[in-house]
C-alpha cells in the first residue's frame, strides 16, 4: 500500500482483494467499474457518463476494443480513445452488459441501486466505499493512478501514458507515477554493466 500525491496506488493484489470482497446483487456492476478504472484508466465522471453503446457493438454483438470517449465525458472536453484489452475485464464487462436491465445503446452503462444513472460524485463515493469495505486504502482515482503507474513500470513511454490518460500537460502525468525503489535500483544497476 503506497501513497503519494492525490490518490493511493492500489496494487493488482489489492485490487483482487477488493474484487473478492464484493458480494450481492451489484457485485458484477462493481467489479466492472473497478476493472474499467484499473484497465482503461477512466475517471469517475467518465464511468458515470458511459453508455452501453460506447463499449458494446450491438450490430456484431461483441465488446469493442477501442472505446471513444466523447468530449462531454472527459475533463477538458476533448475526446480520447481508451482500450479495453484485458481479457478478465472484457469477460466481466461483457457479462455485466448482457445482464443489464436496459439493452439500448444510449442507456447508461452503470446504474445505481435505484436504477438511476450515477453522477460523478455518487460514483466517487461508491468506489471509495468498495475499497474501504475491503480494508484497502483507495479512492475513486486509485484505479486511474494504478493504471498509469503499471504502464510506466512496464516501460511504456510517458508520452503514450499522457495520451491514454488524456492529460494536456506532461507534468500532470508525472504526478501519477508512484516511485518504486526497486525500479530505481534497477536503473542504477545499468550503470555498472
Amino acid at each position: 500500500m503506497k501513497k503519494t500525491g492525490k490518490a493511493a496506488y492500489v496494487s493488482e493484489q489489492e485490487l483482487q482483494i477488493t474484487m473478492s470482497n464484493l458480494r450481492g446483487k451489484n457485485s458484477l456492476r462493481n467489479k466492472s467499474i473497478l476493472l474499467a478504472s484499473h484497465f482503461m484508466g477512466l475517471r469517475a465522471k467518465e464511468m458515470a457518463l458511459l453508455r452501453i453503446g460506447d463499449l458494446y457493438d450491438f450490430q456484431n454483438k461483441i465488446l469493442k476494443d477501442t472505446i471513444r470517449l466523447l468530449a462531454a465525458y472527459t475533463k477538458g472536453n476533448k475526446y480520447r480513445e481508451v482500450f479495453l484489452l484485458d481479457s478478465n475485464a472484457r469477460k466481466i464487462l461483457l457479462e455485466y452488459i448482457l445482464a443489464h436491465p436496459d439493452s439500448a445503446p444510449n442507456a447508461p452503462l452503470f446504474l445505481s441501486q435505484k436504477l438511476t444513472p450515477f453522477t460523478a460524485n455518487t460514483m466517487q463515493r461508491m468506489i471509495g466505499n468498495l475499497y474501504k469495505n475491503a480494508g484497502i486504502n483507495g479512492t475513486s482515482h486509485s484505479g486511474r493512478r494504478s493504471f498509469a503507474t503499471r504502464l510506466i513500470r512496464r516501460n511504456v513511454d510517458i508520452y503514450s501514458v499522457q495520451q491514454l490518460m488524456g492529460h494536456a500537460n506532461i507534468a500532470t502525468t508525472q504526478e501519477y507515477f508512484v516511485s518504486d525503489p526497486m525500479l530505481l535500483k534497477d536503473q542504477v544497476i545499468k550503470l555498472s554493466q
